[in-house]
């Protein structure tokens, strides 16, 4: 299956947004891009969802909801495995996860972590990981603290309490990064019982207010493992610096919807919403959830595709009519060759569906620049949705 925003089960669930003013986008029909099909919309089965935008989303309202939104922002800036290695690609345990607390570390890496971080007051932070089968994984993370001297003592006082870890040959041993001195490194010894022996390193690197922290996997050698360290650190720290990072006395008032894009998104019911959900992404955020980012990257950058949002339904934004068909088309041809037609959506003549393997259905369309994209269990409640969507993003 595409994992875009598809599975999230480990993720922090949120409460709904508060409704103040920001500035709400629109549908722009791209006159120069081939024309589309004319949809009479009161022939759309669109089932029980609504088909009008939401009112202007307005600032997180609270400081909890404004934690969940920065290291969604900060998703943007954290670099991805495949970029790194671009063989390392492969979907790994939570993917990619939102960072909300010191205790949400405890999902990727041990309990005395996550008491570290929480000494040194965390704020918030973001986590991405991939494999490529039993040969490589890497996990990257950026933490972030309230200020420099805490983000030092933290990358020490993690790296100090890694380094009592057992591994299966022992104890973790102290390594260094190459072209990184200041990183606290360590290496360890893991038994897979498909893969074997794995070389592992964790390291721990202060930045600025940040901790970069990785693990890395190798079943060929600990200087396999170091080197994805140390070209993720090479990568990351330039990356973050062009991060914009709000004050946290100011989370409260961050924008829930800058873009104006979300509230023209099937909205997500409050109990189904996960911490990496509700939200806009940029290119490369949105990339940390696709089953192949190396392919979506090129995809998205042959399209213009630079936002994506995501709630009951995802919708990519791309730089023109033709852009959004060309999404739908790199979707629709990744997934065809493992999957069983489905009846496209009625009354939408341009759209696909797909039943999946895992017996999921998958549903695509585009309306003007922007591409939609759906999945559920029953292929009417998909079908209802896609069109719902597309009555949403044509409404006035």
């Amino acid at each position: 299956m595409r994992r875009a925003f598809l599975a999230f089960v480990l993720a922090v669930v949120l409460p709904a947004a508060a409704c103040s003013s920001t500035t709400e986008g629109s549908a722009v029909k791209d006159t120069s891009a081939p024309p589309q099909p004319t949809i009479d919309v009161n022939s759309l089965d669109t089932g029980p969802y609504s088909t009008k935008p939401a009112q202007p989303l307005g600032v997180a309202g609270d400081p909890a909801r404004g934690v969940v939104i920065e290291a969604q922002r900060m998703a943007n800036h954290v670099i991805g495995p495949w970029e790194v290695d671009p063989a390392v690609t492969g979907w790994f345990g939570f993917g990619a996860l939102v960072l909300d607390s010191a205790q949400a570390m405890t999902l990727i890496g041990p309990s005395e972590l996550a008491a570290v971080a929480g000494k040194h007051n965390f704020v918030n932070g973001f986590t991405s990981a991939r494999t490529e089968a039993n040969k490589k994984l890497l996990m990257t993370a950026v933490l972030r603290f309230p200020d420099e001297t805490a983000a030092k003592d933290a990358a020490t006082e993690l790296g100090e309490s890694a380094l009592k870890q057992q591994g299966a040959d022992g104890p973790a041993q102290k390594v260094q990064i190459p072209g990184h001195d200041d990183a606290q490194a360590n290496s360890f010894v893991m038994i897979d019982r498909d893969a074997g022996r794995w070389n592992a390193v964790r390291a721990f690197t202060a930045h600025g207010s940040y901790v970069f922290m990785q693990l890395a996997q190798s079943t060929e050698s600990v200087d396999g493992a170091t080197a994805l360290v140390a070209k993720t650190l090479d990568l990351q720290g330039p990356e973050i610096d062009n991060f914009r990072a709000t004050d946290p006395a100011e989370f409260a008032d961050i924008s829930v919807d800058p873009t104006g894009l979300l509230a023209r998104t099937v909205p997500v019911e409050p109990r189904d919403l996960a911490g990496t959900q509700y939200t806009t992404y940029e290119q490369r955020g949105a990339l940390h959830f696709q089953s192949d980012p190396a392919r979506s990257s090129k995809l998205f950058a042959d399209t213009g595709t630079d936002l994506v949002a995501m709630a009951k339904t995802n919708i990519y934004e791309a730089e023109n009519a033709e852009g959004a068909t060309g999404v739908v088309d790199g979707f629709f041809a990744e997934l065809q060759p493992t999957s069983q037609p489905a009846n496209a959506v009625r009354n939408m003549p341009d759209s696909r569906c797909l039943r999946l393997k895992d017996g999921a259905f998958y549903c695509l369309a585009t309306v003007d620049r922007y591409a939609i994209e759906v999945s559920g269990k029953e292929l009417l409640d998909t079908q209802q949705l896609v069109a719902a969507q597309y009555a949403v993003l044509t409404s006035g």
